[in-house]
Protein backbone atom coordinates (compact mmCIF):
# COMPACT_ATOMS: atom_id res chain seq x y z
CA UNK A 1 0.00 0.00 0.00
CA UNK A 2 2.76 2.53 0.79
CA UNK A 3 4.40 2.37 -2.91
CA UNK A 4 1.05 3.36 -4.35
CA UNK A 5 0.61 6.12 -2.13
CA UNK A 6 4.44 6.95 -2.98
CA UNK A 7 3.88 6.54 -6.30
CA UNK A 8 0.95 9.25 -6.00
CA UNK A 9 2.86 11.81 -3.92
CA UNK A 10 6.13 11.50 -6.22
CA UNK A 11 3.15 12.79 -9.10
CA UNK A 12 1.90 14.89 -7.48
CA UNK A 13 5.02 16.23 -6.59
CA UNK A 14 6.47 16.28 -9.27
CA UNK A 15 3.56 17.68 -11.58
CA UNK A 16 3.66 21.07 -8.82
CA UNK A 17 7.58 21.04 -9.45
CA UNK A 18 7.12 21.17 -13.57
CA UNK A 19 4.42 24.07 -12.58
CA UNK A 20 6.31 25.69 -10.25
CA UNK A 21 9.35 25.16 -13.02
CA UNK A 22 7.26 26.79 -15.36
CA UNK A 23 6.44 30.05 -12.98
CA UNK A 24 9.90 30.40 -12.20
CA UNK A 25 11.36 30.48 -15.56
CA UNK A 26 9.01 33.52 -16.58
CA UNK A 27 11.35 35.22 -14.28
CA UNK A 28 14.22 34.02 -14.42
CA UNK A 29 16.55 32.67 -16.75
CA UNK A 30 17.02 28.79 -16.63
CA UNK A 31 20.52 28.91 -15.63
CA UNK A 32 19.64 31.08 -12.59
CA UNK A 33 17.65 28.34 -12.16
CA UNK A 34 20.34 25.71 -11.67
CA UNK A 35 22.29 28.14 -9.35
CA UNK A 36 19.06 28.17 -7.12
CA UNK A 37 19.06 24.80 -7.10
CA UNK A 38 22.98 24.37 -6.39
CA UNK A 39 22.48 26.89 -3.40
CA UNK A 40 19.26 24.90 -1.55
CA UNK A 41 21.52 21.73 -2.38
CA UNK A 42 24.47 22.66 -0.27
CA UNK A 43 21.67 23.83 2.09
CA UNK A 44 20.01 20.84 2.38
CA UNK A 45 23.34 18.31 2.25
CA UNK A 46 23.97 19.05 6.19
CA UNK A 47 20.29 18.44 6.72
CA UNK A 48 20.69 14.99 4.64
CA UNK A 49 24.51 13.86 6.59
CA UNK A 50 22.40 14.57 10.21
CA UNK A 51 19.53 12.70 9.25
CA UNK A 52 21.78 9.37 8.13
CA UNK A 53 24.58 10.34 10.88
CA UNK A 54 23.38 7.12 12.79
CA UNK A 55 24.60 4.91 9.73
CA UNK A 56 28.14 4.24 9.22
CA UNK A 57 28.85 5.06 5.52
CA UNK A 58 32.08 3.67 4.83
CA UNK A 59 30.96 0.30 4.02
CA UNK A 60 28.58 1.77 1.16
CA UNK A 61 31.15 3.94 -0.21
CA UNK A 62 31.66 2.60 -4.26
CA UNK A 63 34.11 5.02 -6.53
CA UNK A 64 31.74 3.76 -9.40
CA UNK A 65 28.35 4.35 -7.82
CA UNK A 66 29.57 8.03 -6.87
CA UNK A 67 30.47 8.31 -10.93
CA UNK A 68 27.37 6.99 -12.08
CA UNK A 69 25.47 9.48 -9.02
CA UNK A 70 27.90 12.36 -10.55
CA UNK A 71 26.70 11.54 -13.99
CA UNK A 72 23.24 11.54 -12.90
CA UNK A 73 23.12 14.62 -11.00
CA UNK A 74 24.71 16.49 -14.41
CA UNK A 75 21.94 14.76 -16.81
CA UNK A 76 19.33 16.34 -14.12
CA UNK A 77 21.13 19.71 -14.63
CA UNK A 78 21.49 19.69 -18.36
CA UNK A 79 17.84 18.29 -18.89
CA UNK A 80 16.50 20.91 -16.28
CA UNK A 81 18.42 23.77 -18.53
CA UNK A 82 17.10 22.20 -21.95
CA UNK A 83 13.49 21.64 -20.66
CA UNK A 84 14.03 25.66 -18.87
CA UNK A 85 14.77 27.37 -22.56
CA UNK A 86 11.59 25.25 -24.03
CA UNK A 87 9.26 26.38 -21.42
CA UNK A 88 10.61 29.86 -21.60
CA UNK A 89 9.52 30.19 -24.92
CA UNK A 90 6.73 28.07 -25.14
CA UNK A 91 2.78 28.95 -25.18
CA UNK A 92 2.27 25.49 -23.90
CA UNK A 93 4.23 24.32 -20.74
CA UNK A 94 1.28 21.71 -19.47
CA UNK A 95 2.06 19.48 -22.90
CA UNK A 96 5.81 19.94 -22.97
CA UNK A 97 5.75 19.18 -19.08
CA UNK A 98 3.86 15.95 -19.60
CA UNK A 99 5.65 15.00 -22.44
CA UNK A 100 8.94 15.16 -20.79
CA UNK A 101 7.57 12.41 -18.94
CA UNK A 102 8.60 10.23 -22.20
CA UNK A 103 11.97 10.02 -20.44
CA UNK A 104 11.04 7.33 -18.69
CA UNK A 105 10.98 5.14 -22.10
CA UNK A 106 14.45 6.00 -22.58
CA UNK A 107 15.20 4.65 -18.70
CA UNK A 108 13.30 1.80 -19.69
CA UNK A 109 14.98 1.35 -22.55
CA UNK A 110 18.17 1.45 -21.11
CA UNK A 111 17.78 -0.79 -18.23
CA UNK A 112 16.27 -3.65 -20.64
CA UNK A 113 19.18 -2.80 -23.39
CA UNK A 114 22.44 -2.27 -20.90
CA UNK A 115 21.06 -4.14 -17.20
CA UNK A 116 19.21 -7.00 -18.64
CA UNK A 117 15.83 -6.29 -16.93
CA UNK A 118 13.23 -8.28 -18.21
CA UNK A 119 10.76 -7.01 -20.71
CA UNK A 120 6.95 -7.80 -19.74
CA UNK A 121 3.49 -7.61 -21.36
CA UNK A 122 2.80 -4.83 -18.66
CA UNK A 123 6.16 -2.47 -19.47
CA UNK A 124 5.09 -3.50 -23.04
CA UNK A 125 1.17 -1.83 -22.58
CA UNK A 126 2.61 1.26 -20.26
CA UNK A 127 5.05 2.02 -23.30
CA UNK A 128 2.34 2.06 -25.90
CA UNK A 129 0.01 3.72 -23.83
CA UNK A 130 2.76 6.42 -23.15
CA UNK A 131 3.21 6.79 -26.68
CA UNK A 132 -0.11 7.62 -27.50
CA UNK A 133 0.01 9.98 -24.97
CA UNK A 134 2.22 11.92 -26.98
CA UNK A 135 0.59 11.62 -30.30
CA UNK A 136 -2.35 12.67 -28.53
CA UNK A 137 -0.89 15.68 -26.69
CA UNK A 138 0.57 16.66 -30.56
CA UNK A 139 -3.09 17.55 -31.33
Amino acid sequence: MWTVFGVLGTIVVFGVAGFMRKMAIDRIHPYQMQVVAGIIYIGVVPLWLWAIGRESLIGDYDRVGVGYAVICLLMNMLGAVILGNILKSSESPGSITALTAMSSVVTGILCWGLLGEEVTLRKVIAIVLMLCGVVMFGY
